[in-house]
C-alpha cells in the first residue's frame, strides 16, 4: 500500500492511498464467496450457481460492498503510516474499481494545529482587592426585609414608591377599545381589581410610575407605548391610552429584625445573620476576582498565540454556540420569529466566539500536555455524575450514551483544560 500526504489548506491534509491489485483481488474474492453462498439465481439451487454467473449478476452490488469495506480499512491502515492527528474526515474521493487494477482514492482530513505555546507562568493580571463593607451587608439585610414585606390596606393615603394600587382600567388604540383592535390583548385591554406595584416592574409599561401620588377614587389617562420586545408580540410597538381609576391602596410594611423573622431565616440572632451575609458576599467577591483572572489569562493566551485551527471544528463549535444563543433568547421571552430576524447578527457573534473557543481549547490542552496534567477515571466519573444531576439522568446511562457517541473524551479534555487554567491562575503575577 502506497500512502502520500499533501497540504490542502490550513490544518487540512489530503491522503492519497493506493490499494495494491492483489489486496483488491483478495477483497473481491471474499465478497464473491459471500454472494455465491446465498445467491438466488433461477436455474440453480441456492449457493450452487457458478461463480462467474454470480459475479456478473451482482457486479454492481459486489463493487459497492468492496468500496464500503476497503475505504475504512485501508484508511485506518494508512493513518498508522503517517503522524497525522486527525480531528475530522472532510471528504473522500469517488472510487472507480477497474477489474483487478490497483485502486487509488483520496481522503481529505482536518488535523490538529501545530503551534508554539506562549509563556503561561507568571501571566500578569490586574484585579481589585475584594472588600466587603458594612454598607453592603446592610443593603442585603434591607433586601431580605423587602422580600418578606407585607402589604396592608390604607385609607386617605396617596400612592408612594413601593406601595400597591388596585385599578379599574380600560385601554384604547386611536379611540378603539384595545381588545377590539388587538384581540390577543385579552385581559391587558380592560379589567378591574388589578393590583399594580408602584415601581418600574409593573407588567403594563410605565404604569408603576403613573400611579404615584394618586388617591383612592382618583382617575387618570395614561399614555402607554409597548416596547418592541414586549412578550405579547401583537402588542409590540403599540401606542395606547389607559383610563385608570384607583380603587384601593396598600402600604408595604417591612418585618422587624425580631426573633420571629430571624427564625424564618433560620438564624439565631441578627449578628449571625449579618455574619452569614458577610461570608456570602466575601465568597462572591472572591469568585468575581477569580473570574477577572480567568478573563485576563484567556485574553492573554489568545493574543499571544499564533495558530490556525481546523475549519470543521470551528463550524461544529459555531453551530453549538448559535444553538445556545438562540435557546437563551427564547428563555428571555423572544419568539422564534424575532430570533430569525437577528440570525445574521447571531451567526456573526457565534462565529467569533467559536473561533476564540476553539483556539483557547487547543492552547489549554497544549499547556496541559506540556505540564503532564491528566484526568483520572474517578475525576471523569465525578464530572459525569454532576452532569447527570443537572440533566436529571442516571449517571451510568449518561456515561453509556457518551461512550456510544464518543463524547466522553471531551469530559477528560475539559478536566485537563481546567487543571491548566488553575495552574495559570495559581502562578499568575497579580498586580
Amino acid at each position: 500500500m502506497n500512502v502520500s500526504v499533501k497540504d490542502a489548506g490550513s490544518c487540512r491534509k489530503t491522503m492519497s492511498i493506493e490499494i495494491p491489485a492483489d489486496k483488491l483481488s483478495e477483497e473481491r474474492e471474499e465478497t464473491l464467496k459471500a454472494y455465491a453462498r446465498y445467491a438466488n439465481i433461477p436455474g440453480f439451487r441456492k449457493g450452487k450457481a457458478p461463480r462467474h454467473v454470480v459475479a456478473k449478476k451482482y457486479a454492481k452490488e459486489i463493487d459497492q460492498d468492496i468500496q464500503e469495506r476497503v475505504v475504512p480499512r485501508f484508511y485506518h491502515e494508512a493513518l498508522k503510516e503517517t503522524d497525522l492527528k486527525v480531528v475530522n474526515i472532510v471528504d473522500v474521493s469517488p472510487l472507480n474499481i477497474d477489474g483487478d487494477q490497483p485502486l487509488t482514492f483520496e481522503v481529505t482530513v482536518d488535523v490538529e494545529p501545530e503551534f508554539k505555546l506562549p509563556k503561561y507562568a507568571e501571566i500578569a493580571v490586574k484585579v481589585a482587592k475584594p472588600e466587603v463593607t458594612d454598607a453592603q451587608v446592610q443593603e442585603q439585610v434591607d433586601a431580605l426585609r423587602n422580600q418578606h414585606a407585607n402589604y396592608e390596606e390604607a385609607e386617605g393615603k396617596a400612592v408612594e414608591k413601593g406601595d400597591m394600587a388596585q385599578l379599574t382600567y380600560s385601554a384604547t388604540v386611536d379611540g378603539t377599545p384595545l381588545q377590539e383592535a388587538i384581540p390577543e390583548a385579552k385581559g391587558i385591554g380592560a379589567g378591574s381589581g388589578y393590583w399594580v406595584s408602584a415601581d418600574e416592574y409593573a407588567f403594563i409599561p410605565g404604569m408603576g410610575e403613573a400611579i404615584l401620588g394618586m388617591n383612592v377614587g382618583d382617575k387618570k389617562a395614561v399614555p402607554v407605548q409597548f416596547p418592541d420586545t414586549f412578550m405579547v408580540k401583537e402588542l409590540a410597538g403599540a401606542k395606547t391610552v389607559y383610563q385608570i381609576e384607583v380603587t384601593a391602596v396598600r402600604v408595604r410594611t417591612l418585618p422587624a429584625l425580631d426573633e420571629q423573622f430571624l427564625g424564618q431565616l433560620r438564624v439565631g440572632s441578627e449578628e449571625e445573620l449579618r455574619q452569614r451575609i458577610r461570608e456570602e458576599l466575601e465568597q462572591q467577591a472572591e469568585n468575581a476576582v477569580l473570574q477577572q483572572k480567568h478573563e485576563q489569562i484567556i485574553e492573554y493566551l489568545i493574543k499571544k498565540t499564533d495558530l490556525d485551527v481546523p475549519e470543521s471544528v470551528v463550524q461544529q463549535q459555531t453551530r453549538n454556540v448559535m444553538y445556545d444563543m438562540a435557546h437563551r433568547r427564547m428563555m428571555m421571552g423572544q419568539t422564534q420569529e424575532q430570533i430569525a430576524e437577528d440570525r445574521d447578527a447571531i451567526l456573526k457573534e457565534a462565529e467569533k466566539r467559536a473561533l476564540e473557543n476553539t483556539k483557547l481549547r487547543y492552547i489549554g490542552l497544549g499547556i496541559a500536555k506540556e505540564l503532564g496534567l491528566e484526568a483520572s477515571e474517578s475525576e471523569i466519573d465525578e464530572e459525569i455524575a454532576g452532569m447527570a444531576i443537572r440533566q436529571r439522568k442516571d449517571a451510568r446511562a449518561l456515561r453509556k450514551e457518551m461512550e456510544q457517541d464518543d463524547s466522553i473524551a471531551g469530559v477528560g479534555d475539559q478536566i485537563r483544560f481546567n487543571k491548566a487554567l488553575d495552574y495559570m491562575v495559581e502562578h499568575a503575577k497579580v498586580k
